[in-house]
């Protein structure tokens, strides 16, 4: 299947956006915010957070006394980041970039890529290239701490009602068109349609084209050697120093710089 993918083609749009801060707003947690918050407890340095998104994670770390900056690829999403943190009088120090191309040598304590947001890069060598930035913008000593969700070959579509979300007089819905996986390049890809209704009248959309790479929890570990990292511990379920089981659906990998 040829999606044409791209390095632009996840990227959140401002319904997309509109549909994420709707859905998950910040104070939304999966057991991640607790996770990182306590991993970062000892933490006094400065922490960047990649694919920062609306601040769900960046806002109660920074809550807690974290000096964490963050940067992101989609403008719409660095723009809500900004309001949500304005709305709590905390300063938003982020900024568009990728995780494959920003450097800031020795710059920080820690990295948190938190709920997935590192599948979203377009192939290996940038997953690669990726781990090998972050190594560098890492002080010694420093720690990657980046979650991985477990490979999945599932394609059955969606069940139950469309998701969707009220904003004032405004119905946001979500539909998935397709799902396809691509066992050779370890890739699903889903068409996401976001769509705005007022009186039942369709009065904007935005296409996504939302495509995930997964790894092997050894192949993902051996990524991170390359890239430098030594002392690689993996979570599973955002339950801290316990061993991956198959019926996690999240792995945290942390990783030291030496």
């Amino acid at each position: 299947m040829n999606t044409r993918f791209d390095a632009t083609a996840w990227r959140y749009g401002p319904l997309a956006t509109l549909f994420y801060e709707l859905d998950k707003p910040v104070g939304t947690s999966f057991g991640d915010v607790e996770f990182y918050a306590d991993r970062l407890r000892n933490v006094s340095g400065p922490v960047l957070e990649p694919a920062v998104g609306t601040g769900r994670i960046l806002i109660p770390l920074l809550e807690r006394g974290l000096a964490v900056r963050g940067y992101d690829t989609s403008a719409s999403m660095l723009e809500q980041c900004r309001v949500n943190c304005a709305r709590r009088g905390l300063k938003a120090d982020v900024f568009e970039s990728d995780m494959t191309t920003h450097r800031e040598p020795g710059a920080f304590k820690a990295i948190v890529i938190p709920t997935g947001s590192f599948a979203l890069l377009p192939d290996r060598d940038s997953a690669q290239t990726a781990l090998s930035a972050m190594y560098d913008c890492l002080a010694p000593g420093g720690r990657l701490i980046v979650d991985v969700e477990p490979p999945s070959l599932d394609t059955a579509p969606d069940t139950g009602p469309v998701p969707h979300q009220w904003n004032g007089n405004e119905l946001v819905t979500l539909t998935t068109w397709r799902t396809h996986v691509d066992p050779v390049a370890q890739r699903t890809t889903r068409w996401l349609r976001y769509e705005a209704w007022t009186d039942g009248a369709l009065t904007r959309t935005e296409l996504q084209i939302f495509s995930l790479l997964w790894f092997g929890l050894a192949e993902f570990t051996a990524m991170l050697h390359q890239a430098g990292f030594t002392d690689v511990t993996v979570h599973g379920g955002y339950r801290a120093d316990t061993t991956p089981t198959a019926a996690d659906n999240v792995w945290t990998f942390e990783a030291t710089r030496t």
